[in-house]
């Protein structure tokens, strides 16, 4: 089927064709255009065959950076073990929702996840430290007012 200029067909590809893909330089221009970093060029350049230029550009893309907020999964692993067993749980629990949340994208539920681990964990840092000193105030004051209260009398007989 041959192709004539009121069919919807288009003219058959031709390797010497009468027009540019690109408009000559003119003086005083830079011959290298600019590129994107992986190396397309910000904007090309076509005519059609009857000398209507096209061109054709990529989006401008800003990327703004997020800041990344911690998920303090390393200090809620440590007061679930030495400080207080419940908040230590729920500190897990809610570092592992704000690293997931970090993972999907959605920095507003991981700043809110992160603040709450970080208080649960205060909480439980500071209910531990209290615990383990109480503890050993106790054991030093039961120690001294009744170590008169047991005698040990050792003695070795052979």
């Amino acid at each position: 089927m041959k192709a004539d200029s009121g069919s919807i067909y288009p003219p058959p590809y031709s390797y010497n064709m009468d027009y540019q893909w690109a408009p000559p330089i003119q003086p005083g221009y830079n011959i290298n255009p600019a590129l994107y970093p992986n190396g397309q060029p910000m904007v090309s350049y076509a005519t059609q065959p009857d000398g209507t230029p096209i061109v054709t550009t990529q989006p401008n893309v800003m990327v703004i950076p997020q800041p990344a907020h911690n998920d303090y999964l390393c200090l809620s692993i440590v007061s679930l073990i030495l400080c207080f067993l419940p908040l230590g749980v729920a500190a897990v629990i809610y570092s592992c929702k704000s690293r997931d949340s970090l993972r999907h994208g959605d920095m507003f539920s991981a700043a809110i996840d992160s603040r709450m681990a970080f208080k649960l964990n205060m909480a439980a840092l500071g209910i531990g430290i209290a615990g383990h000193i109480t503890w050993i105030i106790c054991v030093i004051y039961f120690n001294l007012t009744y170590s008169h209260a047991t005698n040990y009398h050792l003695s070795f007989s052979l």
